[in-house]
């Protein structure tokens, strides 16, 4: 991750504004929402691993070792899954603020991640930049940067790209306006 953000920065860049998410789990409702979707997985690919154990010790031949072998093998995907849906995310989501840094200089908008492998990812600020804000009861997020594309059905989706769940969303945005200005 970008210890100096000087060292990514263009000639005449300077930082203005660097920051982090606050620490917690936010999005409780996608959360919970995967959660439940990936409750089935688990608990069908536990049983379904939990059958294939008890036929792979029976001893009643080799022909139901082998299947029981299979399930128990064929389950392991579906128990990973469902592990990561239900208990993962959690852990994902409240690790957040350790691995995600946010930076904001005269030009561009930086996000650094060091997750499994450590990421950069630049935005220019530009005048024609659609920028937002969104009030949180704990925490803000200020987007600068949308994507539009088009999904394998022909639909379009967008995405809003930003500084998610940071404390000081109005001074953000109040640079990101002077930056488009021309003033910062």
């Amino acid at each position: 991750m970008a210890e100096a953000w000087e060292d990514c920065f263009q000639p005449g860049e300077t930082l203005l504004w660097e920051g982090a998410p606050l620490p917690g789990v936010h999005g409780w409702v996608k959360i919970i929402g995967l959660a439940l979707f990936g409750l089935p997985f688990l608990v069908i690919g536990t049983g379904t691993c939990l059958m294939g154990l008890k036929m792979l010790s029976s001893g009643d031949g080799w022909q139901l070792s082998g299947l029981g072998l299979f399930l128990a093998l064929f389950s392991l995907p579906f128990i990973g899954v469902g592990l990561f849906m239900v208990f993962g995310q959690w852990f994902t989501a409240a690790q957040a603020h350790r691995r995600i840094r946010y930076a904001l200089s005269s030009r561009c908008a930086y996000i650094g991640q060091s997750w499994m492998k450590p990421s950069l990812e630049i935005y220019p600020i530009l005048k024609s930049t659609s920028v937002g804000l969104e009030k949180g009861r704990r925490s803000d997020t200020v987007w600068f940067h949308v994507r539009r594309e088009k999904d394998s059905d022909g639909d379009l989706s967008t995405t809003r790209i930003g500084f998610d769940n940071i404390a000081d969303g109005d001074k953000v945005l109040s640079l990101i306006r002077s930056i488009q200005m021309g003033t910062a």
